[in-house]
Parts: C-alpha cells; structure tokens; sequence
C-alpha cells in the first residue's frame, strides 16, 4: 500500500473531471441555420428543455418500467406539435461508435425508435426540421469517463488489452496426496550378512549413483566390501549404525525426489468425465503447477474409486510425499466468441463494468456476462470485439471516475 497511494493521488491529481452538461450561446451558420448547446433547463416532464425563436424540445431519456428510451414533446407558439416534425436525435459514443433514432409521435410524446444503450455518456446532436425551418442543438452528456494522460497512466500500471475471443475451461476438483513412484525408490541391502564398519550417509543426505554409503566385513570371508548408491537420490531411511551386523534386512532406502505423482482419487459419479491425457490443475499450499493425468488406475482394497495418477516436477525438492493436494481436472474446454480477463472486472453502480480506452480517455461499458472459470468470462453484451479494455489497476480509474461524481443525469 505504501507504493500504490502515492501514484493514486499522482493519478488523481492529473486527470480531468468528466465533462459536464453545460450551456453555450447559439451560433448561426452561411444558411441562417441555429446552432445551440442544451442548457441545463428542466421541462414539464423532466427532460432537458430545448429552445429556439417560438419553438422548444424538451427531450428525455425514459427508464421506468421499460428499456431506457427517448421521449420527446414539441411546442410551436406555445402550442403542443403532433404531426409535420421530423426530428432525430445522434449519438455519438468513445471510440466513433454513432447511434441514431428517429421519432414518431405515439399518442402524448414522440418516441425515439430503440434502446439509448448504457452508458449514457456520448457527444448528442439533435435536429428539428419544423415548418421549413431547421434546428440543431449540440452538446456533450459524459459519465463514467476521465482522461488520464499517457505518462501518468504508465507510471499508474494502468494496461490495457485487446478484447476477442477466449477459452473457457470446465473443471472438476479432485484430492489426493503426491507419492513416490515406485521405480523412483531403492532399498539397499547388504550383499553378504557381516559388520558393518563404516557408515558414510546419513538421513536426508543426497547422494549420486555410485557413491558409497557404507562398508560391511562379510562373516565368511573376512572381506570388507562397499555398499553403493544404485540411484541418484536422497537417503529417506538408514536403519543401521557402525558395529552392527548387517543381515537380510533393508539398510538404506533412496528416493529420486526430482519427480513425484499425485494420486487423486476419482469417484464413481466423477468417472466417466475422466480420462487419461487430460490437464489439471495441482494446488497446495505453495505449490501450483499444471500437468496431465498419466495413468488412471483401481484404488488399493478394491476401493469402488479409481486413482488419478498426475506426474509433477520436483527438481528443488521443495515437495515431499505424502503432501496433501488438490486437482482441478479439466473435463471441457468451451470456445467463446468474446470474453475478458476477470481481472479486469469491476462493479460500478448495479453493473459489472470494464474500463474502455480510447487513447489517453477511459470510459465505463456495463457488461452482460455469461460463463466463467475464474480467469476469463464470456460477454454476452456490452463490448465489441477490438475495443481496448483495462486489465491492469482497473480500480484506480474507477476510484477516479467516482471521485469526479460521474452523474446519471438526462
């Protein structure tokens, strides 16, 4: 936390607030056409209100009880205008994306024809063409947007990628516990019962193929002869010391550690989704490593579960046998046409959201997801493939949005 406030603030500090709703004084082009930005004036019905000469448009976005729409109501001299209008309403969103609806009058409004798509936040031109006379108004109605510039950005950790398909994976968790193979184990026993009169490894030593472990006097002939690693290894047994005779009974037991297996055991119910070559997902505590099932065999004791035998690479020897584990083992892999990194995810009002970029400015796209496995999820609405998304230190671009007080004003 020491390192990420201070470039917080640094972020903070630089960016710009989003835009807000704000008047301009009308403009007029060659052709007499008006020109004016939408004053923050409400109307009857709670929609901005729109004026020019004798003519005004008070135009809202509608959202109770239905998929958020336009509505619109026109007056002339006063008087309310239900027929002879031809307006039309475009939207033009981050990234050059345009949206555009036209209005039919429906009984006490003209209705826009379609859904105003969150967010809510893009460049809005309306035009009225009323009794020979056109009118246009333009403003910026920005939310869930701020710019950050591209150093600060940088200096932030904040990256981006780009969206596209992805790959799912079904899993199912097995346990079990890692093992020593058995070719991997030897048990070094005396050649000829004697004394043994030198021991040269102790418990836990590693030793190498052909290093000597101990030396015994045989009873017969009174020779001493050597006893030698037969595997590269580490000693985990020695069950002799100096001046002891050496019989028929196991002295030293060597493991080659390099390589372990987990056995994982598989129940009835889970049989058929496994079979041999497939991958899985090993965890344990500090331990984390993907590898495929190499063998699938009966339980010890006519067990009616079966042994998922996973190889797993030891080569520090930091893993011992007997070490508790747990296997993810994917049983499907499902294409998706779109998914994002579930990093990326943030929840920003009622939505899950991802964060868009579009050169130095970042904006809000409420999601509509489907499945997951934890590190990708699929997108059902909401993005286009090729939109940048923010994978890295989304959060520090939602803190900044919501330290802006980005509204939800129409």
């Amino acid at each position: 936390m020491q390192l990420i406030k201070p470039l917080y603030w640094i972020l903070v500090a630089t960016c710009l607030a989003v835009t807000p709703l704000h008047a301009s004084e009308d403009t007029h082009d060659d052709d007499g056409e008006v020109h004016s930005s939408a004053p923050e004036t409400k109307g009857p019905h709670g929609g901005l209100l729109l004026k020019q000469d004798d003519t005004t448009v008070e135009l809202q976005i509608f959202e109770q009880g239905v998929p958020p729409e336009y509505r619109a109501w026109v007056t002339h001299g006063g008087k309310p205008i239900t027929d002879g209008v031809d307006l039309n309403v475009r939207l033009t969103r981050l990234g050059g994306q345009v949206d555009t609806f036209d209005f039919a009058f429906q009984g006490d409004y003209w209705l826009g024809d379609g859904v105003v798509t969150e967010p809510h936040s893009f460049d809005v031109e309306v035009m009225v063409a009323l009794n020979g006379a056109q009118y246009d108004w333009q403003w910026e109605s920005h939310e869930g947007r701020t710019r950050i510039a591209t150093d600060i950005a940088a200096k932030a950790g904040i990256q981006a990628t780009q969206a596209g398909p992805g790959s799912i994976e079904k899993t199912l968790t097995t346990y079990g516990q890692l093992t020593t193979a058995p070719e991997q184990l030897a048990r070094v026993r005396a050649r000829f019962p004697g004394v043994v009169t030198k021991i040269n490894a102790r418990l836990g030593d590693r030793v190498a193929k052909g290093d000597l472990l101990a030396q015994v006097e045989s009873n017969e002939s009174l020779k001493t002869y050597d006893l030698r690693a037969p595997i590269d290894g580490v000693v985990i047994e020695r069950q002799i010391s100096e001046g002891e005779i050496a019989g028929e009974q196991p002295l030293f037991a060597i493991a080659d550690l390099t390589t372990l297996w987990a056995e994982l055991r598989v129940f009835p119910g889970q049989r058929t989704e496994v079979a041999v070559d497939q991958k899985v997902h090993l965890q344990a505590e500090g331990f984390d490593q993907q590898a495929r099932i190499g063998h699938l065999l009966p339980s010890p004791g006519n067990a009616s579960s079966s042994l998922a035998r996973v190889e797993v690479d030891n080569p520090d020897g930091t893993l011992s046998p007997g070490l508790l584990v747990a296997g993810d083992i994917v049983v499907e892999t499902l294409e998706l046409p779109l998914a994002v990194e579930n990093r990326a995810l943030q929840s920003f009002r009622d939505w899950s959201v991802v964060f868009i970029q579009v050169g130095d400015t970042y904006e809000i796209r409420p999601l509509e997801l489907g499945r997951s496995d934890g590190t990708l999820t699929e997108v059902l609405g909401g993005l286009q493939a090729g939109d940048r998304y923010v994978v890295e230190n989304s959060y520090l671009i939602k803190a900044d949005i919501e330290k802006s007080g980005a509204s939800h004003d129409h």
